[in-house]
């Protein structure tokens, strides 16, 4: 015979728990790695190629005489003068550069480079030509010059960029003051 205690509850069978299985705790564990060096590698070619595309250059005006093409004269007295002068260009950057071509203008003042191919290391330096065209009423003195660059960095098509430091074009100005002058 059977008897049943009616003020306890009845006793029912604990229910099982599963634990995880070995197989899909592995699978999580690998999955977590594997997306860990995925993101960890795409992070690193990101900033390579941010670092290959960076441009940091300066400019130096080379006050040296290259050659004075010329000037326009205009009722006994000198209107403008082009110069051809040299500019030290400074790769400062991580990666190389291909400076091809430098620009400024602003009211009185248009500088044009020569374009060309100058691959320039970082840390190296390169010479570039460049014709100063001075409009002697209004571009005097030369002093703080705008320069745009057109460069190409390993990996990227061309594109313009400017100095790091705006370019001074001091050492211009008295050979540019001279020549209009007509002395020179």
């Amino acid at each position: 015979m059977n008897v049943i205690d009616l003020d306890r509850p009845a006793v029912r069978g604990v229910p099982e728990t599963r634990a995880p299985h070995a197989f899909t705790l592995a699978a999580l564990v690998i999955g977590v790695v594997i997306g860990g060096a995925v993101t960890y590698g795409w992070n690193l070619r990101r900033q390579a190629a941010a670092r290959d595309n960076e441009v940091s250059v300066l400019l130096f005006a080379d006050a040296r005489e290259v050659v004075d093409d010329g000037s326009i004269v205009l009722h006994g007295r000198v209107a403008s003068v082009t110069l051809t002068r040299r500019v030290t260009v400074v790769n400062v950057g991580p990666a190389p550069v291909n400076i091809r071509n430098l620009a400024a203008d602003r009211p009185g003042l248009t500088v044009r480079g020569v374009e060309k191919q100058r691959w320039i290391a970082p840390g190296a330096t390169a010479q570039a030509d460049a014709d100063v065209q001075v409009d002697c009423l209004r571009g005097l003195p030369l002093g703080r010059i705008p320069v745009t660059l057109s460069v190409q960095t390993l990996g990227e098509h061309s594109r313009t960029a400017r100095p790091k430091d705006v370019f001074d074009g001091t050492p211009w100005s008295g050979q540019a003051e001279l020549a209009c002058a007509g002395n020179a």
